[in-house]
């Protein structure tokens, strides 16, 4: 029950939060999604190297025993083999994969500039979004600290918010911007999960069905 009130939560904190902060729309504008295709392929024996944080060492990320999943608006990336796709009960755009619990869980959002709300003096990006998004977890009184640091996600600049909640859940969200959308990308579950998915959901991404490409 617990969890089912967190996702809900979470659904909810995403819709307000491409709303505009300090407007006078409560509501989060209305998208248009285009007609999409949902990819699942099983990868067996294959890894994609990733680089240590400020040196030049390469370590490899094994795929082994993951699953190739997305949507053409939200991307490509790898999970546990034996995730299932979630439905929200409440709906909504986004693109969910989660352990059969689902306690362990992947959201991803994809926003163009006519799904993000910009207010005068402000600009379209995932700044914009990651500041929106690090605000209202503060607010939450679920959660019981937070942390927003630069960092890189498929080889691009991105954000980073982690979060601790008071029942023990951890969760990494990642804002980033490839060509004209921003995109959200949450991971949630226990501290291993979370540590463990971290350097697979940050190589594997990308707008390739096909196979995480190497960056």
């Amino acid at each position: 029950m617990k969890n089912k009130i967190l996702l809900t939560s979470v659904t909810i904190l995403s819709a307000l939060i491409v709303a505009a902060c300090g407007n006078d729309k409560k509501n989060a504008p209305e998208t248009t999604a285009a007609p999409t295709t949902e990819v699942t392929t099983t990868v067996t024996t294959t890894t994609t190297p990733t680089t240590t944080s400020g040196t030049s060492e390469t370590k490899e990320v094994s795929l082994d025993n993951t699953q190739r999943v997305g949507r053409g608006d939200v991307g490509y990336f790898n999970v546990p083999k034996d995730w299932v796709e979630y439905k929200d009960p409440n709906g909504g755009p986004q693109f969910q994969y989660a352990s059969k619990d689902p306690y362990n869980m992947i959201t991803i959002n994809g926003y163009g500039k006519d799904q993000l709300t910009v207010n005068a003096g402000e600009t379209f990006g995932a700044e914009l979004l990651a500041n929106r998004l690090y605000d209202g977890w503060q607010y939450n009184p679920k959660v019981e600290k937070t942390q927003k640091e630069k960092t890189e996600f498929a080889g691009e600049d991105a954000f980073l918010i982690k979060i601790q909640l008071k029942d023990g859940k951890y969760l990494f969200q990642w804002v980033f911007q490839r060509g004209e959308k921003v995109y959200d990308v949450l991971l949630e579950g226990t501290e291993n999960t979370v540590t463990t998915l971290k350097p697979i959901l940050e190589q594997s991404w990308s707008l390739d069905p096909k196979f995480p490409r190497q960056y």
